[in-house]
């Protein structure tokens, strides 16, 4: 019960503090939210790539992780107020489910991927920490290290957060469609935040936002850590991307479980069965 005071309140003045900053914003607010390690990072630099690109179409390679930090600083759970940056979207980003702040943005993203997907990115998120799964009871974590025991500790939580997000979306995005025709979904993207609409620039966006793309940024500008916390993070934030991959990590049991437990996967991510 305390626990649950302290995060209402906690929220409350979120809430407070981001109604008073957006009030004196007059620009498109924007939020974008999905769950750890389902493509989040991939759309902000497809968003931020193209934004980039209207601006200078001179330009040839991908922004980099920091700058698009610089340029994309705000996230709803830290209740963070930056201006946004000339040029580019007034964007804030979460992975929290829905609660009444979400009410204070103009257009909500929401991007979603396959759970059993997510969940082995996640997985390798959190274990490639100086403490892995710090975020989990110390009971549990020396059986978080088994992936399929992670999964199935995970997924419920996965399907709540996905069940709500869908219900309070203005539009939502697909990971699994993205990886099938980025392009077609980037416009259909665009259109919808009522953005200028170039289709060259989208298509070399894309390009420049490819999976390659970024990892050899990352490499080159000594930034394997990505989003993750440079002093904390052990491990390659842009990892595989890969979709399908868990047929090789999990045992078909977990995966078989996971089908039954969320049914509507075979119609929302039909190109990665079997």
């Amino acid at each position: 019960m305390i626990n649950y005071l302290k995060k209402k309140y906690y929220w409350y003045k979120i809430d407070r503090k981001l109604n008073k900053f957006l009030k004196g914003n007059k620009g498109q607010k924007i939020l974008m939210y999905g769950y750890p390690k389902s493509g989040n990072t991939w759309l902000r630099l497809l968003l931020y790539n193209y934004r980039n690109l209207l601006l200078n179409p001179e330009v040839k390679q991908t922004i980099t992780y920091s700058k698009l930090n610089l340029l994309q600083r705000n996230m709803l759970e830290k209740g963070t107020c930056f201006a946004d940056r000339e040029g580019f979207p007034f964007f804030y980003r979460s992975h929290v489910p829905y609660n009444t702040t979400y009410n204070l943005f103009d257009k909500k993203i929401f991007i979603h991927r396959n759970p059993l997907d997510t969940l082995i990115s996640a997985y390798y998120f959190y274990r490639n920490r100086k403490v892995p799964f710090f975020d989990d009871p110390h009971t549990i974590r020396a059986e978080l290290f088994d992936i399929n025991y992670y999964v199935l500790y995970k997924i419920d939580s996965w399907i709540d957060f996905y069940k709500e997000s869908i219900q309070h979306a203005d539009i939502v995005m697909n990971y699994s469609r993205m990886q099938v025709n980025c392009e077609q979904e980037l416009v259909r993207l665009i259109s919808f935040l009522d953005w200028d609409l170039n289709q060259e620039l989208v298509r070399r966006t894309v390009e420049m936002s490819s999976f390659n793309k970024v990892k050899k940024m990352g490499l080159e500008r000594n930034q394997k850590h990505g989003m993750g916390p440079k002093d904390t993070f052990e491990g390659e934030f842009t990892r595989s991307g890969k979709e399908g991959q868990f047929y090789n990590e999990l045992k078909k049991e977990t995966i078989n479980l996971v089908f039954k437990k969320f049914p509507e996967f075979k119609e929302l991510y039909p190109d990665y069965l079997e």
